[in-house]
């Protein structure tokens, strides 16, 4: 963060020169070489030579964000269009990510007060909803036909994102030790795409719960396609109205970043309880290296993508999953795999921007498309990692040594 000034709701011209040159010289001092042009056309230049973008300014609203430019207030001042950059967006973003691009602002007492107030039920239906019921068609053209929005595993350098989509899903089926006829259950569900995976590869019953009305009927119209209404059930539930239900295998693929560490334990417990005793429970989730002070927030992540979504470092995942009684069998890491997956959704936004921008408004493309460059940096510095957790639910008698085999094992007979 640069500095900070107050400000009037409308800077006058003298406060506008003095932030530009403020944010132009620290733009010199970071080597980024950049031309930042005004409304009127005036031209700012942070080198001699190579200017490799231009920043062009459209709106006067912009040089509010100059007065203490990091993350929120540059990407917020994107989105509502007061400026564009000409020249790789992803390219800029790496180079500043260190420099101006703080992720962390202050978090106001009244909201931290509010947050205390508000039903945490209710506010995770309304943060869900907010990010999931953008039209099904949007996340298509970038997602692919797998639908598959959290990270891939690319088995080689040449994998597509389906592939990877696909070789992810079988991984989780594989560590789940899906048998026929087992009843998974899958919390957050998204379209679908892991149930119906499972159902017909693995002849497993499904039950998918989202608390996305879009997804639900995505999922459904898919699930008709296939033939597999019999197999696959996909219901509006919080997983807290688990209720008695008991489950062989559970999944969690991307949606426990949205539990938060207040909720955490407790999202493990109704997970122990819905397991059946024997059972095994994967949890697929983005975790953080840097741990954030209970003042501060990502603001941008908490307005624009994920409201009231939160990462856990590891080490605390496994703490509370052992808290609820549950045995911790393994850990993969797949940070490389999501930096590659986000490389495939931005080429897939970019390519087709103009189809994209028929179906939702110009504002909502750049909040995905900025959140996903970030993101992918963010992966590249390892500030976040994604891991699947494997744990297991030991029944009174001892358990199966089944699951405690290692797939490295060189003389393993037993493995199935």
């Amino acid at each position: 963060m640069l500095f900070r000034f107050p400000f009037k709701s409308n800077l006058s011209t003298s406060y506008q020169r003095l932030f530009l040159n403020k944010f132009v010289q620290t733009l010199k001092d970071a080597t980024i070489p950049m031309e930042v042009v005004t409304p009127e056309g005036q031209s700012y230049s942070t080198g001699d030579t190579d200017v490799r973008y231009r920043l062009l300014i459209r709106d006067n609203k912009f040089f509010k964000a100059l007065a203490s430019p990091n993350a929120f207030s540059l990407g917020d001042a994107y989105i509502k269009g007061y400026f564009d950059i000409k020249g790789s967006i992803r390219e800029l973003y790496e180079q500043l990510w260190d420099k101006i691009l703080d992720t962390d602002q202050p978090r106001h007492l009244l909201e931290r007060i509010m947050g205390k107030l508000v039903s945490a039920r209710d506010k995770e239906k309304e943060n869900i909803e907010y990010h999931y019921n953008v039209p099904s068609e949007f996340y298509r053209v970038f997602l692919g036909p797998t639908m598959g929005y959290t990270c891939g595993y690319y088995p080689s350098g040449e994998a597509s994102m389906s592939q990877a989509q696909n070789e992810k899903m079988d991984i989780v089926c594989r560590k789940l030790r899906l048998k026929p006829g087992e009843h998974l259950l899958d919390i957050g569900c998204g379209w679908g795409n892991f149930v119906i995976y499972a159902a017909k590869h693995f002849q497993v019953r499904a039950t998918g719960i989202t608390l996305s009305s879009e997804q639900k009927a995505y999922a459904e119209k898919w699930i008709r396609e296939e033939g597999l209404e019999d197999q696959i059930e996909i219901r509006i539930l919080n997983y807290r109205d688990l209720g008695r239900n008991r489950f062989d295998k559970i999944s969690c693929i991307g949606m426990s970043e949205h539990v938060g560490r207040e909720n955490m334990a407790g999202f493990f417990e109704t997970v122990y309880g819905a397991l059946k005793p024997g059972g095994l429970f994967l949890q697929h989730t983005i975790t953080t290296n840097a741990r954030r002070k209970k003042s501060q927030k990502n603001a941008f992540l908490d307005t624009y993508m994920f409201p009231g979504g939160e990462l856990m470092p590891q080490q605390d995942l496994v703490d509370e999953a052992a808290g609820s009684g549950f045995e911790f069998l393994n850990a993969e890491n797949f940070r490389v795999h999501y930096v590659k997956t986000l490389e495939d959704w931005v080429g897939r936004m970019e390519a087709n921007r103009d189809k994209l921008l028929k179906i939702v408004s110009e504002s909502v493309y750049r909040i995905y498309h900025v959140f996903f460059i970030g993101s992918m940096v963010s992966f590249q510095q390892k500030q976040i990692a994604l891991y699947q957790n494997l744990f297991y639910k030991a029944p009174a008698s001892g358990g199966d040594s089944r699951f405690f085999l290692s797939p490295f094992s060189k003389n393993e007979t037993r493995l199935e």
